[in-house]
């Protein structure tokens, strides 16, 4: 089983409005011209691809969060389908500042001793889509992590400084369509359990004191009709079942665990609208050596590029 997953999250640009006028945004459309500071780009791939040559000279250090950061793709290729344009950029980041041995895992010797100014750089693979259309306003953003390690919240303040810099625009980054997120856990048979919770508290301070009051968590698991499970809780995204009451209880609290590509996730349907879009990559994408396919990568990611733009709203905000 590989150790790789995948961030997905949603992106666009709007104009910094004037003191009074907060409520008139007006965001990008990133199919045409996007222009600020007397700067002007024919489209937000032209844009991330200046972003790259800046930022593929040399390694850029953060000594505050003692990291490193470079892009190693010079000059993007944009690619398209039928729905949508996209690009795919390698970047090396990792971290620095902590002085560690470095151990043969079979010899179990030390081979040296990482001083604090030696950097740990990892590669990464970043994938960039905007569907097509003339009024678009949304893109998606998908980064590869690898194992603990990932690359959305430097790539993504990098680049939003820069077309803060250059262009004098709010970018933004949000989460896209945690129901389809959800959807695909349901449809991978990788329902593990669910876990209902209430309050349970009198209003006697005395009883609180006791055993018995506080939360009550009920977990179901080892399901005889998962079928049953999995509909109760795609019901509820559209609306046409009670997930809350089970067995005329109602309860203030819902999770279920789940398992997809060998990646187990807790989703908290209280907070669905908050859920990163964290999931596991197939291990077909390794090849025979251990190494990434990165032509496989390339397509899963553009496969899930196309689940999400199924549902997500990306014409308008």
């Amino acid at each position: 089983m590989n150790n790789l997953s995948l961030t997905a999250c949603s992106i666009w640009l709007r104009e910094k409005m004037p003191k009074g006028k907060k409520n008139e945004i007006k965001i990008m459309n990133l199919n045409k011209k996007i222009t600020g500071n007397e700067k002007e780009y024919s489209d937000f791939f032209e844009l991330l691809n200046n972003f790259c040559i800046k930022h593929s000279k040399r390694f850029i250090m953060n000594d505050y969060e003692q990291k490193m950061f470079k892009i190693e793709t010079e000059k993007i290729k944009i690619e398209e389908n039928e729905k949508f344009r996209y690009t795919y950029i390698d970047i090396n980041s990792g971290g620095y500042g902590i002085e560690a041995n470095i151990v043969n895992t079979k010899t179990n010797k030390v081979l040296y001793t990482r001083k604090k100014e030696h950097a740990e750089t990892i590669h990464f693979r970043v994938f960039f889509a905007v569907p097509k259309g003339g009024d678009v306003c949304k893109g998606i953003i998908i980064f590869q992590n690898i194992g603990q390690y990932g690359i959305k919240t430097i790539t993504t303040d990098y680049l939003r400084k820069y077309i803060n810099d250059e262009l004098n625009l709010y970018t933004t980054t949000g989460n896209i369509c945690p129901q389809v997120f959800v959807k695909k856990l349901l449809d991978n048979d990788g329902l593990m359990k669910i876990i209902y919770t209430r309050n349970n508290v009198s209003n006697d301070k005395a009883d609180t004191d006791s055993m018995g009051y506080g939360k009550e968590e009920r977990i179901i698991a080892g399901f005889s009709n998962v079928k049953k499970w999995k509909e109760k809780i795609s019901g509820y995204f559209n609306g046409t079942s009670r997930i809350y009451e089970f067995e005329d209880i109602d309860y203030s609290g819902v999770k279920f665990v789940t398992s997809i590509y060998g990646r187990t996730r807790t989703i908290n349907i209280n907070n669905i609208n908050n859920l990163s879009i964290i999931e596991g990559i197939p291990d077909e994408v390794v090849n025979a050596f251990g190494d990434i396919d990165d032509e496989k990568l390339k397509n899963h990611f553009i496969e899930i590029t196309k689940e999400y733009l199924e549902h997500m709203v990306y014409n308008k905000i």
